[in-house]
């Protein structure tokens, strides 16, 4: 059973309010058939500050407002399940399966169905525009004048209404620029990809460790809420090019590019390009995000002209959009306050905030700027940072300090916030020019949390959001002394994987010996360090038959593996050896040892009986005389053959137990015909399930 927060439940109440009769009522089997609704009569309709708004327009001034509506006209519990039973059709496939996997129990709620098309096309006879309908807040925004809002008041489904909030956003400083870079050669990191400047960045959170180790965000789907995208960018180039970039959408024009049209300012997608591409941008020798192999859905919510204004319509609309489309996760560099007081920053007032936690209700991990207000008047937090299961990043620099402007905690209600922290201050990252720049904000922080995340999800694919929260928090910088302003402290993408041996890179070893014909030669075994410092090692043999020489040292290193034969019978012999590496973390890795002992004959068939593979070993008398397999049922029908390609003393072949049109065979005993040269051999061996 998945839990989420006492706090989230109750803004799910604060949500509904006016309908938890009506959503008590569908959800209770032992409920009337009938439902009669009462709504409170002493809660008015225009709230203080939007009535305060109106009275400073004129009666033919249009602005943006949110219309609450009291039901979607669902009156029965049969008619609420056959409503909800229409839900999945509305979802793809990888939606339901993220649900499934990370949600709530119960698939669907109230949240999921359909605003009322009929209260849709009344509100829509009284006003300008319908700017957007959020199923998720039972709302529709509108653009109106003051006399059409005073009209839509009147409706009787018209639970409330409310200013759509304007977020004034200072452009990010580009003092600090710099141009396209490539590191030399002397200062590369041996066996890392080449981050040019993003690695200071990336190996601050231990993200490196994780690439090493074969993490890079394959099949997680993210999705950007911000500004656009310059795509033609060469650091997204690969992201197009192997098709993950899976859909893309303008809520500002309502089309289906994002990046710059003949509407938008040439800055529109400026701020979206950076924040892309520092969680999942990849440009060999310049820039890397953490994620960078993984599938991306691209929303543009923020508009930039005039005052630069983003307004939280369209952010509500992308993450319901985000969440249709099957999205794993959400990164937002975006936040809301200019409509709002310190006092609403309580986890249950931000119409954003609410959408971001119904998000992580239904399994989407949201990640979101804590903002860059701490040394202006509004010191706090933004919008939907504040969201008790949001990830909010706060920004640090290089050395790990706290930047000046990155918004302090805690929330109104007392919680902890920001959640962790990653860089930024001087954060490398693209610009449209399709060059790179350092900038500062927490808009270039909460990408790179973002992108830990989808290395979190790609390992623990069964983690839901608040499992990942949970693993940030727990293993980040402060974990045992956390505060206001750097929440937990500085991300730790390697302890947060919680990986059992994410320290030792080694593998399995085979040997081979013929009765009375001596030990096989050693092998080696190298053991290197996936993360970016050498570690202490020591190696452990489980069978006195195996000897390592040395058994301890600092990675990397080589060990030699040597076997004695002596007092050994024919067969094969199993073992194994424990690795042990000290770090950060303890870390124990086990190597498996494999040790056969072939008799007085050429041939070594083993395991017999065997389940998956069959080895089949022929040691031959003259290296010349290839080696011919066939394999017979007893019926004398064939279902396998094999001919030995190259001119070699012993050959070798595995058989993964299928026939020739590759379906596995059914148990039994085969027949193996060996010819080699002019010498033939037929061999049994036993096929189990």
């Amino acid at each position: 059973m998945r839990v989420f927060s006492a706090k989230f439940i109750f803004k799910l109440k604060l949500l509904v309010f006016p309908l938890l009769l009506l959503f008590i009522f569908i959800s209770n089997p032992l409920a009337q058939e009938k439902v009669t609704l009462k709504y409170p009569v002493n809660i008015p309709k225009i709230d203080e500050k939007t009535a305060n708004f109106l009275d400073t327009l004129s009666p033919d001034s249009t602005s943006t407002f949110w219309i609450y509506f009291t039901d979607k006209e669902i009156d029965t519990q049969s008619n609420y399940k056959k409503a909800i039973d229409k839900l999945p059709q509305r979802l793809t496939s990888r939606s339901l399966e993220r649900r499934r996997l990370r949600g709530k129990e119960e698939l669907f709620d109230f949240t999921d169905l359909p605003v009322s098309a009929k209260y849709v096309n009344e509100v829509e006879s009284r006003c300008k525009k319908i700017r957007i309908v959020s199923r998720w807040l039972n709302a529709a925004s509108v653009e109106a004048t003051r006399t059409e809002i005073e009209r839509i008041s009147e409706l009787p489904f018209v639970r409330s209404i409310g200013k759509v909030v304007t977020y004034y956003r200072k452009k990010p400083s580009d003092e600090n620029t710099k141009t396209l870079y490539r590191p030399p050669e002397s200062l590369r990191k041996p066996g890392l990809l080449d981050y040019g400047p993003s690695y200071s960045q990336l190996s601050q959170i231990h993200v490196p460790s994780l690439h090493q180790l074969g993490y890079h965000g394959e099949g997680v789907l993210v999705c950007m809420l911000d500004t656009g995208y310059k795509k033609d960018h060469p650091v997204f180039q690969k992201a197009f090019e192997e098709g993950r970039v899976l859909a893309e959408y303008d809520f500002i024009n309502q089309d289906l590019d994002t990046q710059n049209d003949s509407l938008d300012t040439y800055d529109q997608h400026n701020h979206g390009t950076s924040t892309w591409s520092a969680l999942g941008g990849e440009y060999d020798g310049s820039l890397y995000g953490p994620a960078y192999k993984a599938s991306f859905i691209l929303a543009k919510t923020e508009m930039v002209w005039q005052e630069i204004q983003a307004e939280e319509d369209l952010w509500v609309a992308g993450i319901e959009w985000a969440d249709s489309l099957g999205a794993d996760i959400v990164s937002s560099s975006l936040g809301y306050n200019a409509w709002y007081s310190y006092e609403n920053m309580d986890g249950n007032t931000a119409v954003t905030t609410i959408a971001a936690d119904l998000a992580v209700s239904k399994g989407i991990v949201v990640v979101n700027s804590a903002g860059n207000e701490r040394q202006k008047f509004w010191h706090y937090i933004i919008a939907p940072a504040d969201g008790d299961s949001v990830i909010a990043a706060g920004a640090v620099d290089e050395m790990g300090e706290i930047a000046s402007f990155s918004s302090a905690g805690p929330t109104y209600d007392g919680r902890i916030k920001p959640d962790v922290c990653a860089r930024g201050v001087d954060t490398y990252c693209a610009v449209p020019d399709e060059n790179f720049w350092y900038i500062d904000g927490t808009s270039l922080s909460a990408p790179l949390v973002a992108g830990v995340c989808a290395l979190l999800l790609q390992i623990h694919p069964d983690w839901n959001p608040v499992t990942i929260r949970d693993s940030l928090w727990h293993t980040a910088s402060r974990a045992d002394n956390p505060d206001t302003l750097y929440g937990y402290g500085i991300v730790n993408a390697l302890k947060a994987s919680r990986l059992p041996n994410p320290l030792l890179s080694s593998y399995d070893f085979d040997f081979f010996s013929y009765h009375q014909q001596g030990d096989p030669e050693p092998q080696f075994l190298e053991i290197v360090s996936t993360v970016e410092e050498n570690l202490n090692w020591k190696a452990t043999p489980e069978a006195s038959w195996l000897t390592i020489t040395p058994d301890s040292s600092k990675t990397p290193s080589t060990c030699t593996l040597s076997v004695n034969t002596s007092g050994l019978e024919d067969g094969i012999h199993n073992t194994s050896i424990e690795i042990v590496a000290e770090n950060e973390i303890k870390s124990t890795q086990t190597v498996d040892v494999t040790l056969v002992i072939s008799g007085m004959g050429n041939v070594l068939i083993y395991p017999n009986p065997f389940k998956d593979n069959l080895t089949i070993r022929v040691k031959k008398s003259k290296t010349e005389n290839k080696v011919k397999l066939h394999i017979f049922t007893l019926t004398g029908e064939l279902v396998h053959e094999c001919f030995e390609e190259y001119e070699e003393p012993i050959f070798c072949t595995t058989w993964d137990g299928r026939n020739q049109k590759g379906e596995e065979v059914g148990s039994g005993i085969y027949l193996i015909k060996i010819s080699t040269g002019d010498k033939t051999e037929i061999h049994k061996v036993a096929k189990i399930k």
